[in-house]
């Protein structure tokens, strides 16, 4: 018999992929699709799956939300993140919500799958944790290492305000926020605003 997946993801090429790799193996096939986080906790709550590939940047509700909801409801379905955020900030957050694996999207069909038959096993599969410099001010909050005013910046731009509404509230240029916003970037090691609102959520800063 073969495990059901729900592959949970916004990207339509991401779950075409994912799909198409499951499609090649005799023992996997998909059971649904989510383009959203609503959407992946009714997939989830059905009842019909083995197994959840989930996104942690789900629209409406994102990935970590949806795993919280289900395991504070009982639910035990396997989660499996599968993600182009790093692994350094959130393998250990998706491990204590009660994830059984991280895989990024960087990796191959290979550890993809393998990750997918440890989990089906009853087996976890995550990352090495990796860890932070010694001389570190981040610790486990990485927000520490924000300046006051970087951090206004990213709670500002967490909170969905533009460039010009954050330079006109501190009193600096837009160029100013501009360049407050690079370097909140690089410390936190995100690439996006998007990808920062969903570590501001993790962190309990929005």
């Amino acid at each position: 018999m073969k495990a059901r997946v729900i592959i949970a993801d916004d990207h339509q090429v991401v779950r075409q992929g994912v799909r198409e790799i499951l499609s090649r193996t005799p023992d996997l096939e998909v059971a649904g699709e989510a383009v959203d986080g609503a959407e992946a906790d009714a997939l989830a709550r059905a009842g019909r799956a083995d197994l959840l590939i989930l996104d942690i940047a789900l629209p409406i509700r994102r990935g970590i939300q949806v795993l919280e909801s289900l395991r504070a409801d009982g639910i035990k379905l396997p989660v499996l993140f599968f993600s182009m955020y790093s692994a350094s900030q959130y393998v250990d957050y998706a491990r204590q919500a009660g994830a059984q694996g991280f895989v990024g999207k960087d990796a191959d069909e290979a550890d993809l799958l393998r990750a997918i038959r440890r989990i089906l096993a009853g087996g976890t599969c995550f990352p090495a944790r990796l860890r932070a410099a010694p001389d570190s001010a981040a610790g486990d909050d990485p927000f520490k290492s924000l300046s006051r005013r970087e951090f206004e910046v990213m709670q500002a731009l967490a909170g969905g305000t533009s460039i010009l509404e954050i330079a006109a509230r501190l009193g600096v240029s837009p160029q100013s926020v501009t360049t407050y916003r690079r370097r909140l970037l690089e410390k936190l090691e995100v690439r996006s605003n998007a990808e920062l609102v969903a570590l501001a959520i993790l962190h309990g800063q929005i």
